[in-house]
């Protein structure tokens, strides 16, 4: 792993904020029933998860590689 593959997956955490506007501008729309939002959500926080995991993995092995430059 490099220092340029941490910063795309930092970025990529950027993508639940799109994801949440997305789930937002349905559920205004009237599109979706309670249940659909609720899963909706559960993706999401999963997605969340999944990419914070990857930018923290990362980062432990550019730690133990003393590649932080």
């Amino acid at each position: 792993m490099t220092r340029f593959e941490l910063e795309e997956a930092i970025m990529a955490c950027w993508h639940t904020c799109e994801d949440v506007k997305l789930l937002s501008s349905k559920v205004l729309e009237g599109e979706m029933s309670e249940d659909d939002i609720s899963n909706t959500l559960i993706g999401i926080e999963k997605l969340h998860d999944m990419r914070c995991e990857r930018v923290f993995g990362i980062f432990e092995e550019l730690v133990r590689k003393s590649d932080l430059r």
